[in-house]
């Protein structure tokens, strides 16, 4: 099977497409967040309720989603793979726009957390296809920051965006809109290619979630990474409810998406002057945990503040390491890649949901999120820990 192009322009295209519709699924899904208050008051819903329902949904929508990655893939082949994930994007975002109740509202942010969590593991597979070993660093760095971005979008925009056109219909559906948009030029631009040849052999192999299962990196990839997902999401939604915090939820936010920003332009600036792949995860690791410590625990707004942008600018610095990893592996196929890339963050987002049910538990006895939250910081250090039984793929120059 053989690409109508491997021109550079075409496969910038390509990124270009991926790239912003999971910015935009960002803009989408923060705008619904954003909104919360008169979504629920639309169906006479408590927003508490309103955030805890829409909130489990996605993960579970996720944890589904990342499993079918691969077999969706196989059998539908990159193109029409690629283009479901956008149009569950688009049509949940539109289900949810037009919703009639509550229930309804729900099944939207389902499909549409489904879309996006089968539409992320599709951009290893295409990074493989149509760029360079000495491309894919720099693309693997902007993919990292697709959400940071769309993240940074939303904070500029959805503000206006909401005083323009009032209700929360009208200016979900602006955004709806630009999805559907990117689900056209996908459907324009988008092709299929070769799933079980790798770049350094003429032989094809096919590969299913069962081999997947079966490699140690499947495996170390997410007991590396989860421990970042916890820190992530614990600094985002239980540190902002604690007593005395430094700064506030919005400013942590906003950091840790600046942070993300120039994590990324530094791992772009990295890989033009170095290649190995562990160091650069576990200085990483250990610059990130400190600074969570001295961020969670000081009483300084202007130390707290310097501490959660170098969190977050190491918290996303390494991902471009990471993610290069199982694509540098010998003999890796999109179709191998994507399997190993589904159950990793399929793993990852299970291994979230049980510690948060843990810190749930906690939160129970003592009244307090002081301690999930430090909780959180040491489980960090799986990055660190992660790193060193991690296989080395970067070569010397």
């Amino acid at each position: 099977m053989k690409s109508k192009s491997t021109s550079t322009f075409y496969a910038y295209t390509i990124e270009a497409i991926l790239f912003l519709t999971y910015s935009f699924f960002a803009v989408n899904w923060i705008a619904g967040s954003t909104l919360t208050a008169q979504i629920a008051q639309t169906f006479g819903v408590d927003s508490g309720a309103s955030s805890s329902f829409v909130s489990n949904a996605v993960t579970i929508a996720k944890i589904i989603g990342n499993f079918m990655a691969a077999y969706i893939l196989t059998k539908l082949l990159p193109k029409k793979s690629i283009g479901l994930g956008s149009l569950l994007i688009f049509g949940g975002s539109l289900i949810a726009v037009f919703a009639q109740s509550y229930l309804m509202f729900i099944i939207g942010r389902f499909i549409m957390g489904f879309g996006g969590a089968v539409f992320v593991i599709y951009f290893a597979p295409v990074v493989m296809h149509y760029f360079t070993p000495k491309q894919r660093p720099t693309i693997n760095a902007l993919n990292s920051c697709a959400y940071n971005f769309g993240s940074i979008v939303a904070l500029l925009i959805v503000g206006p965006i909401i005083k323009i056109f009032q209700t929360w219909q009208k200016s979900m559906g602006f955004f709806v809109c630009i999805s559907g948009v990117l689900f056209i030029l996908w459907c324009v631009f988008g092709e299929d290619f070769e799933l079980n040849k790798s770049s350094n052999s003429s032989q094809e192999s096919k590969y299913s979630m069962k081999d997947a299962l079966k490699e140690k990196i499947t495996w170390l990839l997410p007991l590396t990474y989860s421990g970042v997902l916890v820190l992530y999401l614990t600094l985002l939604q239980l540190f902002p409810r604690i007593e005395g915090a430094a700064i506030t939820a919005s400013t942590l936010s906003a950091l840790t998406g600046i942070g993300g920003i120039i994590g990324t332009l530094l791992a772009i600036a990295l890989a033009k002057c170095y290649t190995k792949r562990k160091p650069v995860i576990i200085i990483s690791g250990v610059v990130m945990t400190a600074s969570a410590f001295l961020m969670v625990k000081t009483t300084t707004p202007s130390i707290a503040v310097v501490a959660a942008l170098v969190l977050g600018t190491f918290m996303f610095l390494p991902m471009t390491s990471l993610m290069l990893i199982p694509q540098e592996l010998d003999n890796m196929t999109p179709s191998r890649l994507t399997a190993i890339m589904g159950v990793f963050w399929a793993l990852a987002y299970i291994i979230e949901t049980i510690i948060f049910y843990l810190f749930g538990v906690l939160f129970d006895q003592t009244g307090s999120y002081s301690s999930s939250i430090m909780i959180a910081v040491i489980l960090s250090l799986s990055f660190v820990i992660g790193g060193f039984f991690l296989p080395e793929t970067g070569k010397d120059k």
